[in-house]
This record gives structure tokens, sequence and C-alpha cells, in this order.
């Protein structure tokens, strides 16, 4: 067997260390011409920029929160107990785009959207923070006869502070607690209100100081003047009976102003007395 040259053996041993080293393909053709072929990886293919849009804020405990990107669904997540979101749309193209941000309560009532237009870059990601979506709200009736309560409910963050408006001829706010689950009432007496059309609306201040938008708008309404047409004038709350019923809401504002209900002042003297007690006796059915 021919013996190997110094040059020959330097040749092998390099061709063995390359393959050891770097996992390389070697291949000798011969003993004194080696060719190494390498697959070397090429290097890591640059990531394409992320195009995103971050949403966090508070809607309602345990809520479904949604997300219409050009008015189509893009997301739909639950908010946590305290009722904050942190949504992410990722994978977006350069562009001009409106969201619309939305909550429905444990209940399914659907509070209003927050709606921003956004204009992305590619490999752009826009953060939105302090979106505080307006109280769910609801009234229990939407016809309401004097002696009767109406209340207004809905959910918010838990334990924030709800402000409710009523509007008629004028705008009044009343406060009232949500409780740690977020949910919230304020009962209405009809007589403290006056006659006719009503609105209710809200909004929440969050223990941290944050405030929401507006709720949605219900209405409701006290008997209207038409319901009372024809009615004897101690039927106070105009349901063709003069009662206990009328007599309580006399006896509400005895010896007090009539404030918003003139028709409990029977005599019209500006004064709820024993004279309007007299009449409503005069009328009683029941």
């Amino acid at each position: 067997m021919a013996r190997l040259s110094r040059q020959q053996l330097y040749l092998i041993g390099l061709t063995f260390f390359v393959s050891l080293l770097f996992g390389f393909s070697a291949k000798a053709d011969s003993l004194d011409i080696v060719s190494v072929t390498a697959s070397v990886p090429s290097s890591t293919p640059q990531e394409t920029p992320i195009t995103a849009v971050i949403f966090r804020g508070i809607a309602y405990p345990a809520s479904v929160i949604s997300i219409l990107k050009d008015g189509v669904l893009a997301a739909e997540v639950p908010a946590d107990p305290q009722a904050r979101f942190d949504i992410t749309l990722g994978s977006l193209s350069a562009g001009t785009y409106n969201f619309s941000v939305s909550g429905k309560d444990q209940n399914g009532v659907q509070g209003p959207p927050a709606n921003f237009a956004i204009t992305l870059s590619t490999g752009t990601t826009v953060t939105i923070t302090g979106i505080f979506l307006g109280p769910t709200i609801e009234v229990d009736k939407t016809q309401v006869r004097l002696g009767d309560t109406v209340t207004v409910f809905g959910s918010t963050s838990p334990r924030s502070t709800v402000s409710v408006y009523l509007s008629s001829e004028s705008e009044q706010a009343f406060n009232t607690q949500a409780t740690h689950s977020g949910t919230w009432t304020k009962q209405f007496q009809a007589n403290d209100l006056s006659l006719g059309s009503h609105t209710a609306k809200s909004k929440a201040t969050d223990p941290d100081g944050s405030v929401s938008e507006f709720s949605n708008t219900v209405a409701f309404q006290i008997a209207t003047t038409a319901q009372c047409e024809g009615k004897v004038i101690a039927d106070i709350d105009c349901d063709s009976h003069v009662d206990l019923v009328d007599f309580s809401i006399m006896l509400y504002y005895w010896s007090k102003p009539p404030a918003k209900n003139s028709r409990v002042d029977l005599n019209v003297d500006g004064v709820v007395n024993i004279i309007d007690f007299s009449i409503l006796l005069y009328y009683w059915t029941d």
C-alpha cells in the first residue's frame, strides 16, 4: 500500500476538521485535490415590521368588548372583573381606519361606543389608553303614574360614583354608588318629577378619578296631561279612582309647597293642607 505524503495527510486532516467544526458536507474527489462545499445558513431574514393598534381602558366587569374596524367586527374579548380591558389588533396595513370600541354588560345591555379615526404607518404601533366607556343604562318602566317610583339602573366599573342626569324642562344631576360588581341603581319618586316626558343619562367617575363618557339615553313619561284630562281634581294619579294612592301622594306633600306636581294642590293656593284633604274626601271612591 502506497504511503501518503505529508501534504496528503494534511489535506485529509483539514477536511475532517472542517466537517466536525461546521457540520458542512465535505467531499474529497481525490487525494491530491479536495473540494469543500459548505451549505452555510443564510443570515436570519429581517422580520416584517409589526403594524398594530392597542386599546386599553375600562368598561363593565366581565363584559364582552367588541372592536369594529371600518364597521366590521375585528375582535371580541372579555373585560376582567375590575372592568379593565387590553386589546391588540395586529397584522394591519398602513392606512387610515375608523375603529369603534363598545361593550355589553353581564345582562347583555349594550353601552355606547367610543370611536377613533387612526392613521397608521408601516411598523408603527399606536396605543390608545384612558378609554372609559359610558355606563350601560336602563329604566324599569316607560310609563309612570304619580305615586309610583321609577328606577334607572345599569353597570359601570366597580365602586364608581355614577351621576344620573334627568332632563325635562331643565336638567338635574343625582349621584349614586356602584357596587363591587359594578351595578348601580337610582330610584325616583314620580311625585318629585314634573308631568310629561323625561330623559335620563349617566356618567361614572372611577375611584382613581377617571371620568367616563356619557351613557346612552333612556326615556319615560309621568302621567301626561292628556292622561289626566277629564279626571276629577282629586284623582291625583289619574287612574280614575280617588283612593289611598292619592291620599299617600297628598301626605307626601303635606304642609309643603306642591313643587312640580301641581295636581296635589287641589285648591291651587300654593300649599297642601286640610282644605285639599277635604276636597279629596269629597271625591273619595274606594
